[in-house]
């Protein structure tokens, strides 16, 4: 089906509260208390997504998807609803009640931890509790899991480092102050020669390495 057709198929409109009929087929339920958090939602902030209809007479419209949200408005005295008009029969009607239900995918507990980590910044979490469909328990939890895993994060690049440093060895050796201070000196120049920024150590193997090099050239 084209893009045009779909654009015929589908409007927007505020409907009548009371021109909207339920379907006899929606599996979804809501608990008591996810019920009571839209409620207070909807009566504090309004709609936010208009619910799914389609035509099934010239006064009424069945929700295909929606239901929840339509008995709030209802029970709050809304009169009018923001409506997706779709044209569909019954079978497709069917499909799409189950499809809007199920097919939204899941929230990654890293990332929804994060969110929820940077809302209860801003926000405490019992009302935050009071707005999201979890409780200030399951709200704990994800930021708990969040804290754990940057926890093992931190913990990994220390190891990390640490066997990066381990790497490395020190090399120590007893100089007088005149030959520290050429040793410096030397260190120091060949560090201002290199197009690079390298290490004291670093500069030091290399002053090392040219005069063996020289030195084994000179023999030949």
């Amino acid at each position: 089906m084209g893009y045009g057709s779909d654009r015929k198929r589908i409007k927007f409109r505020w409907i009548e509260t009371e021109k909207l009929v339920p379907n006899h087929w929606n599996p979804n339920r809501l608990s008591d208390e996810l019920t009571q958090k839209l409620l207070n939602d909807i009566s504090e902030k309004g709609f936010i997504l208009p619910i799914v209809v389609r035509p099934i007479d010239k006064e009424k419209y069945q929700i295909v998807d929606g239901e929840h949200r339509w008995r709030i408005a209802k029970n709050i005295g809304l009169k009018f609803i923001p409506c997706i008009i779709a044209e569909m029969d019954e079978q497709e009607a069917r499909i799409k009640t189950i499809q809007l239900n199920r097919l939204r995918g899941e929230d990654e507990p890293e990332l929804l931890a994060k969110l929820l980590e940077e809302l209860s910044a801003e926000i405490d979490i019992e009302e935050l509790s009071g707005r999201l469909p979890f409780d200030p328990f399951e709200i704990k939890e994800s930021l708990e899991l969040l804290e754990i895993k940057e926890s093992r994060h931190f913990k990994e690049r220390l190891q990390k480092e640490y066997k990066e440093l381990a790497k490395k060895r020190i090399f120590s050796v007893v100089v007088s102050e005149e030959e520290k201070r050429l040793l410096e000196l030397a260190i120091f120049q060949h560090q201002k020669s290199r197009a690079e920024e390298i290490s004291a150590g670093k500069a030091l193997a290399e002053i090392c390495e040219i005069y063996l090099r020289k030195s084994k050239t000179e023999q030949v």
